[in-house]
């Protein structure tokens, strides 16, 4: 036989799995959210440095165009006289030479009027500047930049060049950059924010930047690339943010973005060892937070196990008792606790159950008297009888035309109400049913009733009860149009607001008195009504709210002589099938 496990001592291996169980999950969930936001802040601060990076490229070529339109003015107010142009380039150069190696002037021979000192002793024509000069021709309103390329007296740069407008002859205006100033701005970057940026072409070469310490890049003739990945396979892609591998399937985090005013791509490659050593750091807090945890599960088990095992035993017992059907069990826990509250619901529940089960055998009777109400109210007798003497009458005058007119309508009537009034219907039915009570009703008083419909498209499959809108067209010819004595439109309108679905009809008869409107839903029906033995307003009102609740049922709005509107409220979900 199976030594059974003693109540507490389940609880507390059960808590102490929850609770230690829990403490896990939250630490790996923080893990893992702390090492999502700390990635997505890393990638937040590198893309600031990035943008600021790129204003520092926007502002620099503002001022490179500012040389070059001043080298423009300066040379058409100077253009016959070449010393002075030689020294007004001179100290241009000289005033910008921390980010640029020459400022000079191209000739159609491709000799030079240079800025700087190599340049002004050695004006020599140059291959190397066919394709500059050949740029600025071709583009004379725009200023071109050029690839990076390694000029005889500027190292390795770049050129802005615009061609010189004015000149007696072709000339262009050039502006050699430093690039090594350039990249001596990035390594500080790299070695303040542990980062490795540089500056790519669209070809992608490699203008400046990329620190000594290379890490995950294989830098080869002025390019690189990560693992199979190429530079321009890296700029073709479209995302601003790549995570690729090395050779060794190390994971590497590539952010892009485009210059400005250059086409230039600013490219930060990080190999996460930022992200690593805080994650490293972060990994012992949460090995120390594991084994508080493992404490702390131990003590909270222990503790729970010992408190609840009073309690719970009187509740299994009291509950046994209700379980064999004993209701009127009440359960004493004198306790200042949610034990002492449980108790105290326990027995508040069991009241609400036997007051819940009278109420039910209550709305039971209520609900069959009802049906039985409805069953015996839906032939009118007195309908019946003044439409047999409608017939009559149309035969005494001559009218036989309208007698198949009238016993269709009163067969068509008579087979609606017959069937089982508890059945729900449709509203299309409940109009078609109304509409030859309406003809009969205009045959009978020689009147015209015109019935007007303005439903919704998708409430006219809406479920509603069976004989419910004849009594409401009923109470309009009786009351509105003083039974028959005068003529007028009923309107029955079917539109839903908000989460119920409203039935209207409306008629613009005489009105009913205000001080009778409140007795209408729920007072008896008078001597009158009970002579008649129509289903009654206060009967229609009844069965809504026995069915779908107190705020459902029927409301009455009268303006005496002008207008008196009747709405069946219902809750719209019945659109999705008839609530019970």
């Amino acid at each position: 036989m199976r030594r059974r496990i003693s109540l507490p001592l389940k609880l507390f291996f059960i808590v102490f799995a929850f609770v230690l169980g829990c403490i896990i999950l939250i630490s790996q969930l923080s893990y893992r959210y702390v090492q999502k936001e700390i990635r997505t802040n890393d990638i937040f601060y590198t893309n600031q440095i990035l943008d600021k990076v790129d204003q520092y490229f926007t502002v620099n070529f503002a001022s490179f165009q500012t040389i070059l339109f001043s080298v423009e003015t300066s040379v058409n107010a100077n253009i016959d006289n070449t010393e002075v142009i030689k020294e007004q380039l001179r100290e241009l150069y000289e005033l910008n030479s921390n980010y640029v190696s020459n400022i000079y002037l191209i000739k159609n021979d491709l000799s030079i009027v240079g800025g700087s000192t190599p340049t002004r002793i050695f004006d020599e024509p140059l291959a190397e500047r066919e394709p500059l000069f050949d740029a600025a021709n071709k583009n004379r309103r725009t200023t071109f930049v050029s690839d990076p390329y390694k000029s005889k007296y500027s190292g390795w740069t770049v050129t802005m060049v615009r061609y010189l407008n004015g000149a007696p002859f072709p000339m262009a205006i050039a502006v050699d950059l430093d690039l090594n100033a350039i990249e001596e701005t990035l390594f500080k970057i790299n070695k303040q924010e542990q980062m490795n940026l540089a500056l790519i072409t669209a070809s992608g070469k490699i203008i400046a930047g990329f620190s000594e310490n290379r890490g995950p890049l294989n830098i080869h003739d002025h390019t690189f690339s990560i693992g199979e990945t190429s530079a321009e396979q890296i700029l073709d892609r479209t995302e601003t943010n790549l995570q690729l591998h090395t050779k060794d399937g190390l994971p590497v985090s590539i952010l892009k973005k485009p210059t400005e005013k250059f086409n230039w791509t600013i490219i930060s490659v990080n190999d996460e060892s930022r992200l690593k050593a805080a994650l490293t750091r972060l990994e012992t807090y949460y090995i120390e937070l594991l084994a508080a945890g493992l404490l702390l599960s131990l003590f909270i088990s222990f503790f729970i196990a010992k408190y609840i095992r009073t309690p719970l035993y009187a509740l299994k017992s009291k509950m046994k008792r209700v379980e064999q059907g004993i209701l009127t069990t009440a359960i004493t826990i004198n306790r200042n606790d949610e034990f002492g509250d449980l108790s105290r619901a326990f027995d508040r529940m069991l009241q609400q159950i036997v007051e819940l089960i009278r109420r039910a055998e209550l709305h039971n009777e209520l609900e069959r008297k009802l049906e039985i109400q409805v069953l015996q109210s839906q032939i009118n007798p007195h309908f019946l009888y003044n439409t047999l003497g409608s017939i009559s009458n149309v035969i005494r005058l001559g009218q036989i035309e309208k007698v198949d007119v009238v016993i269709g309508s009163l067969i068509s009537l008579l087979e609606y109400g017959i069937d089982d009034a508890s059945e729900k219907v449709s509203l299309r039915q409940e109009l078609r049913n109304v509409a030859d009570y309406i003809e009969i009703q205009n045959i009978r008083y020689n009147r015209h009733f015109h019935l007007i419909e303005n439903i919704e498209a998708e409430l006219m499959d809406f479920p509603v009860f069976r004989m419910l809108l004849q009594p409401l067209v009923e109470n309009s010819i009786f009351h509105g149009y003083n039974g028959g004595g005068i003529e007028g439109p009923i309107t029955i309108h079917a539109y839903r607001e908000g989460g119920i679905a409203i039935i209207e009809v409306i008629d613009q008869g005489e009105g009913i008195p205000v001080d009778k409107i409140k007795h209408i839903l729920t007072s008896e029906p008078g001597d009158v009504e009970v002579k008649r033995k129509r289903i009654g307003l206060n009967n229609i009102h009844g069965r809504i709210r026995l069915h779908y609740g107190e705020q459902f049922g029927l409301q009455i709005n009268s303006i005496p002589k002008e207008i008196t509107r009747v709405r069946a409220i219902f809750p719209v979900d019945l659109l999705k099938g008839d609530a019970q």
